[in-house]
């Protein structure tokens, strides 16, 4: 049994205990509140150390010690308990909010990146700050050709981006992938219009046009725009969604570039651009007019974000390019299939009767989440 030091009866000088177990009690109003041996305390009631004094635990030498400290104010109690077991490697301490603390994994603080290519929800990622950056990247779909022995090519879907702070988006975003405009199987028909891309209310890329049918002049369907889609190919009116690509328009072209001489039969051609109007913009889908005395040759157009354009069935076969979105599809002069534009955003190629013409390709959405 300890020997028990009462602390009305100690007044001052060494207190040695006689007792043969080696221990010492401590009590207060009849108390114990510590028990001491020659190789540990234990303390059975609250210990408080005021005035930021600090609980410091020494090196093997006693050189030097690690300490604990109150911050300088305090404006209510906090009391914080420790987890009931050790975590595992790499895991962190996080509390509750009411002062247990637990082992937890930390969620990654690096670049959060989806890619979308088929319609679905987008998820806020865990373990980022409200004030996080957001870069919304999206595509529209490309129209596909026409079919007919003189048709347009499809034009390219356009391209569109948004920064905004990871608060402006919802635990979840509905994510539209606009669908390609699908390849013609009936002779003497027009193409199809590419479907646009959405990001809930926040973003929308929108598709290029469906090529014309004709058989005189035939135009390529309008390129997509981050302002509006690309029309279906004809040769009155605007044809493109605003700074989309190409198209037709008031009978030609949007603008010439150069004239070619296309030395055949005679057929007096100019070659017209159809390349998107800015970055953003599809191309537009290659087209013609051949009334055979008369020529003129709108080649498919390129792009530098938005899908190219597709090329048409008659004089113009070869597809628009893109850097970054897809490429059109070429056309067909008679003798296969048109191509179908390549994902994201390119443009289906026009075929002459008897073949299938290229399908638009599908749009696409990329989001990445940069931690602030």
């Amino acid at each position: 049994m300890a020997t028990t030091i009462n602390a009305d009866t100690v007044v001052g000088g060494a207190i040695v205990t006689g007792d043969a177990s080696g221990q010492l009690g401590l009590q207060a109003a009849g108390t114990t509140v510590a028990t001491l041996t020659s190789t540990s305390m234990t303390i059975t009631k609250d210990v408080t150390l005021n005035a930021q004094s600090d609980l410091r635990f020494a090196d093997s030498d006693s050189s030097n010690y690690v300490a604990l400290q109150a911050p300088a104010t305090v404006t209510s109690n906090v009391t914080f308990t420790l987890p009931s077991a050790d975590g595992t490697s790499g895991q962190v301490i996080q509390t509750n909010g009411s002062g247990v603390l637990s082992f937890a994994t930390p969620a990654s603080t690096g670049i959060n990146y989806q890619t979308f290519t088929s319609s679905g929800t987008w998820t806020k990622p865990s373990g980022y700050s409200a004030s996080s950056r957001v870069l919304i990247q999206a595509w529209g779909a490309g129209g596909s050709g026409g079919r007919g022995n003189k048709s347009g090519g499809g034009g390219g879907g356009g391209y569109t981006e948004r920064w905004l702070t990871l608060s402006s988006m919802g635990a979840t975003e509905t994510i539209t992938i606009g669908a390609g405009g699908a390849a013609v199987t009936a002779d003497s028909t027009a193409g199809n219009s590419g479907g646009n891309s959405t990001v809930g209310s926040l973003v929308t890329a929108y598709g290029g046009g469906g090529g014309q049918q004709s058989s005189v002049q035939f135009a390529g369907g309008g390129g997509g725009s981050p302002y509006a889609a690309g029309a279906n190919g004809s040769f009155s009116g605007t044809k493109w969604g605003r700074l989309g690509g190409g198209g037709t328009r008031n009978g030609y072209a949007t603008a010439t570039v150069t004239v070619l001489n296309e030395g055949s039969s005679g057929i007096n051609s100019s070659a017209y651009t159809n390349d998107a109007t800015n970055i953003w913009g599809g191309g537009g889908g290659g087209g013609g007019y051949d009334d055979g005395c008369t020529g003129f040759q709108f080649p498919a157009g390129f792009a530098v974000y938005g899908g190219g354009g597709g090329g048409a069935s008659d004089r113009t076969l070869t597809a628009g390019q893109s850097i970054r979105g897809g490429n059109g599809g070429a056309g067909n002069d008679g003798s296969a299939a048109a191509t179908a534009g390549t994902a994201p955003a390119g443009g289906g190629g026009a075929s002459r009767n008897g073949f299938n013409s290229g399908a638009g390709a599908r749009g696409e959405v990329w989001i990445t989440v940069f931690p602030a």
